[in-house]
């Protein structure tokens, strides 16, 4: 099945990823397990298996593009809304040295994760089932982080501000984003801004490697954030600051 999928071996070659034999059926378990689940919890819409290369494997993986063009050094890397785990368990089985935190405050979802990362035999993953404005206030996370990723969840505004304060200084957010209006590029500048980060790239992602049009917003953080940020109650996502 998966194994013998030439979309998923051709773009793990466009991004320099072995695609050995172990990966490979780490994905088919993968999407095996997710598709079962799926009849259970609706975890995702994409149940084609074409879809589930295209669209959740190599758009997840996408990641590694501007990190390599950048030389984004990590060794902590955390998922915020990470759903049925895209990006980030993909991401992890293509990069087993770094630390994984999964985060979704839907619990069915945590519970899957939880599964599915026994079912893939995946080590130092840590799943939490919280709000992620939470954890910016948490003493283990605050400033604990090398990379934040996020795939499709909230505004740009919003994303932002719950992230910088869980990222070290000098750590990056890798956003994932679809049909970037101009409005909301304009809002992601100001807050940047506010927050004194620096916008790095909205890097596109190659149609030779995902057919979507899509781009990975690169944020790096520069400096401390105030701690009364991110605002508690749902804020930054109800009433983004810009």
């Amino acid at each position: 099945m998966l194994i013998e999928n030439f979309k998923i071996k051709q773009g793990l070659e466009l991004l320099s990823i072995d695609n050995n034999s172990e990966l490979i059926a780490q994905f088919e378990d993968y999407y095996k397990y997710l598709r079962s689940e799926n009849l259970k919890y609706n975890l995702t819409s994409i149940t084609d298996l074409d879809d589930y290369v295209d669209l959740h494997i190599l758009d997840s993986l996408s990641i590694f593009l501007p990190m390599r063009q950048y030389k984004i050094d990590i060794r902590n890397v955390m998922d915020i809304g990470t759903g049925a785990g895209f990006p980030g368990l993909p991401f992890k089985l293509c990069k087993q040295d770094i630390n994984l935190t999964l985060v979704d405050s839907v619990n069915k979802k945590t519970d899957f994760l939880s599964k599915i990362i026994s079912v893939l035999n995946v080590k130092n993953v840590e799943v939490i089932n919280d709000r992620i404005e939470n954890l910016g206030h948490e003493e283990k996370y605050r400033e604990s982080q090398d990379l934040i990723i996020s795939r499709a969840v909230a505004k740009l505004p919003s994303l932002i501000e719950v992230s910088l304060p869980l990222l070290k200084d000098g750590g990056y957010c890798i956003f994932h984003k679809s049909n970037l209006s101009e409005n909301e590029y304009d809002s992601m500048i100001k807050t940047v801004d506010l927050f004194s980060a620096s916008l790095i790239d909205v890097f596109e992602i190659p149609f030779s490697l995902v057919k979507r049009n899509r781009v990975l917003v690169i944020i790096q953080k520069s400096n401390d954030i105030d701690i009364k940020y991110p605002r508690s109650n749902n804020k930054p996502f109800r009433k983004p600051l810009f």
